[in-house]
């Protein structure tokens, strides 16, 4: 199986129909339809039949359900708003360890059963909001199949920012060695999508492209956006510049050259490269258009 590379996720108040319906517009990789912390308690019912109605309606395309935890005794609840079609997937919040997917997998299971999908082809993203789940987030990611990616909650003054006691700034330092320690984890998981949280200021475009650039300089592939207008700045900075993909392009020719006369290491451009520059070439090369698939192990191919 692959999946399509994520620069944006867009996230979407399940509650709110309207913003449902002007969604798919915004050019966002994929959408997350919210059923958690968008929506008030009393609403979520409500909300839940929205979401139903658009999953039952988005077949070609591979949208998210953000459920509630499950210890908040909603999962069941959460789970009649799926459709019987595989291109959903679940992100679950505050993951604290593999303990947290046991009951959602199995139901999972069962659906998929229900409805003759193939097993684990419903995929899941956790969301990491906490000192304790980022701990045990390779644990977590490695508890079943289905978990196909992770996304940090990264936003000023979230839940995981005011768990590690730290303070938000504009170069996010306090965030530095949390950004690495997933990015490491998640890779080594063998996850397909590693994914930034959102940025809340939404008056700051050129504070929203930095926070973007910090999340592609540690590993991240792609972020979260709270409002169709920063969907555009993600994007951007998650994609390959005309350079990079100029430059991965005279790589890898100069590179074959090479190879055919039996060297498996060229200077090029003042650089020893090796194989290992040529596998990042080919990834850069790969992300260039939306919808390239991404193979499992999480490499661009």
């Amino acid at each position: 199986m692959s999946y399509q590379p994520i620069r944006s996720m867009l996230l979407v108040p399940g509650i709110r129909r309207d913003f449902l319906h002007k969604a798919p517009g915004a050019g966002a990789d994929a959408l997350v339809l919210d059923l958690e912390d968008s929506v008030p308690a009393a609403a979520k019912s409500e909300a839940r039949a929205i979401v139903a109605n658009a999953l039952a309606q988005s077949a070609g395309n591979l949208t998210f359900i953000r459920f509630n935890h499950p210890s908040a005794g909603n999962l069941d609840d959460d789970l009649t708003v799926l459709a019987p079609h595989q291109n959903q997937a679940i992100m679950l919040s505050k993951a604290g360890g593999p303990q947290d997917i046991v009951e959602i997998d199995a139901k999972l299971s069962n659906f998929e059963r229900s409805v003759k999908l193939r097993p684990h082809s419903i995929s899941m993203v956790i969301m990491i909001e906490s000192s304790v789940g980022l701990r045990n987030m390779f644990d977590t990611l490695r508890s079943t199949p289905r978990i196909r990616g992770a996304a940090l909650a990264t936003a000023e003054d979230g839940d995981f920012m005011n768990d590690i006691g730290g303070q938000w700034t504009p170069g996010a330092e306090a965030l530095t060695y949390a950004r690495g320690k997933f990015v490491c984890d998640a890779r080594a998981a063998g996850v397909n999508w590693v994914l930034d949280g959102a940025f809340i200021n939404l008056r700051d475009d050129d504070a929203l492209e930095k926070e973007s650039r910090i999340a592609r300089v540690h590993g991240f592939n792609g972020k979260a956006a709270i409002h169709p207008r920063q969907v555009p700045v993600i994007n951007k900075v998650f994609s390959p510049t005309p350079e990079e993909l100029e430059r991965a392009q005279k790589m890898i020719k100069a590179f074959r050259i090479a190879e055919a006369a039996g060297h498996g290491a060229i200077r090029f451009e003042g650089m020893m490269v090796d194989y290992a520059n040529v596998r990042r070439a080919e990834q850069i090369l790969a992300l260039a258009s939306p919808g390239h698939a991404v193979g499992e192990n999480g490499s661009a191919g």
